[in-house]
């Protein structure tokens, strides 16, 4: 049996096997979608509940040939079609770069070592796993010894060892050793198929921004159809029961009641921020992420990988029992050469002092848990390698001076001891001292964080002082501040979570719990890793990066994977995240603008029965213009402050003093058309153009603090308003503007009001946000007050 298993994992599977395998349908083809299909982009951006109103409006418009009010669809249909073809172009970037992240096989076929697809592994190959892969088919140990970390599976994040034998499960992942492995089961029998769902779909990061949209639509959707109802009773009284221009008008109140574009433009900048960040070899696995790493005040960062390369040299090998350079260089080729899988510290004590093949009697691999590798090699002896402190012997006082010595120069020390036996205690033989070799970018891109005020935070397994000093050389800001967490309580090392900027001898369970503790003090954390030992800490994050060479369990579990694994890429990935949702946040003050002045005006005309005085029309430039095309302008400019606040209640606030400016003129009209006996064509064009002013002169005020930019969009919607004004009047059918100027006194009065009441409420707006802030402050505080009384009952 032994000699049958052996020849399987020297010949694996035939080339005729493998297709009667195929054949049967016994591959690892899950057939599970990554991502939206075309069709349901398409059918997400078509069928919203606005655009299902907005398509009400037009057909009832069309019935009564109101064709002139049909002009909001020049917003609404761009925008749909932005948003779809956005979408389906970043779609495209996203899948092309996300081939090259796809979980590869070595698999044994006709005596041949192959690299395949994950799809393409069939029942009965022969795979090979090294440490730091994950495994991707249910399988049976046929050759080799390795140890398994499980807890994807189980939730106990042991390291479990795999001999002849054992089974691999699909989902697990190797975190030493190496094994050929015979598939057992495949595609949705294993279990890769509920894991990969699961990594992907674990603990989605909560958008603010999106879950403040949603709140919106749902608010204003449950307010808007008795709102309409009630403008539709109240205008047929107004307007003598003139169907269409009853229709006419009540059409412009509820467009103009919902923020036409607020939610595509969110997705069209969103989308054009992946497509970008795409184009800079960063894929992102889901919108969301971007707005948490732009929102992220903490930075985990694990040294190796991240700060540096992953490469390293032996700098020092010293004997300290005695023995010769050339034994301790003998025993070490050895050692190596008992190695299955190689990582970069073996790498480079094998570049150091080689490697040679011996019997080897028994072994104890290498595990970030243990930190030390054991070997028993005939005619060699029994040898452990290791980190100080975790190597089975004793550590002098002396020796420990020098391990402290190396450390502060940034270097990592390894003990060589001779044991007894493989599970015993031994003495020390050598030590050895190895260097990582630092990014050439990592100081700038730190610095980069630093300024953004980003506090970082380096989350290590190696000794704390060596991680210390590594972080000094990169401009680490309190880099001196250390601890080692190897022999700390968990209280101990929560308390430390702050107190601390970098932290050594971290396991596993501690960097999840360092993550908790940050987010529990009300930090926005991203953290960046790269190997298995980074996983649970990854998922745990608000926002988790991965380097592309890393592990494949880490990629699956990330949000965001730096397809270069450079480092130096992930300021760009917060700077595009900061201009995204801060200039949506501006733009959305334009958009809630008008949507909060046409809920007021409707009220007052339901109430009063007086009418609602604009048709869709009516707002074309205000819409176009003002909101529109400054909207889009204004998102796309650079921008990179920290994102502070709540987006609605933010946005909500900054637009009631914008809205009410747009309102009050607008009663003004309307009030003092009924007392002068003005005609209603003229009042309804006095209001347009007092609209219309006060919309840019809010424009104006928004685009402070001005830049080369905003004062570029300011002047650019101002001379389209100066342009269009003539047209507007040639066009008298569609703009209705011409008999506002058959009252020029009329005209000059609301628009100054309009003008006054602005400049006002721009000189009161801090107070006036200070006052709805805290009016929000105390509802939240007694709607709170009350949820405790209820839950108490």
């Amino acid at each position: 049996m032994e000699n049958k298993d052996n020849i399987s994992t020297l010949v694996g599977l035939s080339s005729s096997e493998v297709q009667r395998e195929r054949a049967a349908g016994h591959t690892n083809k899950t057939n599970e979608k990554n991502g939206k299909s075309y069709l349901k982009i398409v059918t997400d951006n078509l069928f919203t509940f606005f655009n299902f109103v907005w398509a009400i409006v037009a057909v009832i418009l069309i019935i009564f040939r109101s064709f002139g009010n049909l002009t909001f669809l020049a917003v609404i249909i761009p925008n749909v079609l932005i948003a779809i073809i956005q979408e389906i172009r970043a779609k495209r970037t996203v899948d092309k770069i996300a081939v090259t992240t796809d979980p590869k096989a070595v698999v044994v076929r006709d005596g041949e070592h192959i690299t395949v697809d994950s799809d393409d592994i069939v029942l009965g190959d022969i795979v090979k796993f090294e440490m730091g892969n994950q495994i991707l088919a249910d399988c049976v140990v046929v050759s080799g010894i390795a140890e398994a970390n499980e807890s994807m599976l189980t939730g106990e994040s042991n390291a479990i060892r795999k001999e002849e034998g054992q089974t691999l499960l699909a989902g697990s992942y190797l975190v030493s050793g190496s094994v050929y492995c015979k598939v057992i089961k495949v595609g949705k029998d294993n279990y890769i198929h509920t894991i990969e769902k699961a990594a992907k779909n674990f603990k989605a990061p909560s958008s603010n921004l999106f879950r403040d949209l949603n709140r919106l639509i749902k608010y204003i959707g449950i307010f808007l159809v008795p709102m309409a109802a009630a403008m539709l009773v109240a205008n047929y009284f107004a307007y003598d029961g003139v169907w269409t221009t009853v229709i006419e008008k009540t059409s412009g109140s509820v467009i103009g009641m919902i923020p036409a574009g607020i939610y595509l433009l969110v997705t069209v900048t969103l989308t054009l921020s992946v497509i970008i960040l795409a184009r800079k070899r960063t894929l992102v696995q889901d919108m969301y992420s971007i707005e948490m790493l732009a929102s992220a005040d903490v930075l985990c960062l694990d040294k190796t990988g991240t700060i540096t390369d992953g490469t390293m040299c032996v700098t020092l090998s010293e004997s300290l029992d005695g023995t010769a350079d050339d034994e301790i260089k003998r025993i070490m080729s050895y050692v190596e050469g008992s190695e299955r899988s190689i990582n970069n510290t073996s790498r480079a004590l094998i570049e150091y002092f080689g490697s040679s093949e011996g019997v080897v009697l028994d072994k104890i691999p290498f595990s970030s848990e243990r930190k030390y590798s054991a070997v028993s090699i005939e005619g060699v002896g029994i040898y452990a390698i290791g980190a100080p402190h975790f190597v089975p012997c004793p550590v002098s006082d002396e020796v420990e001076a020098r391990v402290r010595d190396h450390a502060a120069l940034g270097e990592r020390v390894l003990l060589l001891s001779r044991l007894e036996s493989i599970d015993g205690e031994g003495e020390a033989v050598a030590m050895i001292a190895i260097a990582d070799r630092i990014r050439p970018n990592a100081k700038e891109t730190i610095e980069k964080f630093q300024e953004q005020g980003v506090l970082v935070k380096i989350i290590s397994g190696d000794h704390a002082a060596t991680v210390s000093a590594i972080a000094g050389k990169v401009g680490v800001s309190g880099y001196e501040k250390y601890i080692s967490c190897e022999s700390i309580s968990d209280e101990e090392l929560i308390a430390a979570a702050e107190e601390y900027t970098v932290f050594g001898r971290v396991s596993p369970e501690q960097k999840v719990l360092l993550v908790k503790a940050l987010k529990a003090k009300g930090h926005t954390v991203a953290m960046t890793g790269d190997g298995v030992n980074d996983t649970l800490a990854l998922k745990e994050s608000n926002c988790a990066i991965a380097m592309a060479e890393g592990s494949d369990v880490a990629r699956k579990v990330s949000q965001i994977v730096l397809l270069d694994s450079d480092f130096a890429t992930l300021p760009d990935v917060v700077r595009e995240g900061r201009r995204c949702i801060n200039n949506v946040r501006q733009s959305a003050i334009l958009f809630l603008m008008k949507t909060v002045f046409v809920i007021c005006l409707a009220i007052y005309a339901a109430v009063t029965v007086s009418g609602y005085p604009f048709e869709p029309k009516q707002f074309v430039m205000l819409e176009l213009f003002v909101i529109g095309i400054a909207s889009v302008l204004l998102a796309i400019e650079p921008n990179n402050k920290r994102i502070e606040g709540a987006f609605l209640e933010t946005v909500l606030v900054r637009s009631i003093p914008n809205a009410l400016a747009l309102f009050i003129p607008t009663l003004v009209a309307m009030i003092a058309a009924n007392v002068a006996s003005i005609p209603e064509p003229c009042r309804n064009a006095v209001a347009m153009l007092a609209v219309t002013l006060v919309g840019f002169v809010n424009l104006l005020f928004l685009c402070r603090p001005y830049t080369k930019w905003r004062a570029g969009v300011a002047g650019l919607i101002g001379a389209l308003i100066v342009i269009t004004l003539p047209v507007s009047i040639l066009l008298k059918d569609l703009f209705i503007v011409l008999p506002a100027f058959d009252y020029p006194m009329y005209l000059i009065g609301v628009l100054l009001v309009g003008i006054a009441i602005t400049l006002l409420f721009q000189l009161l707006r801090k107070n006036i946000e200070k006052l709805v802030f805290g009016i929000v402050a105390k509802v939240r505080e007694k709607s709170g007050k009350g949820q405790k009384k209820n839950k108490r009952a």
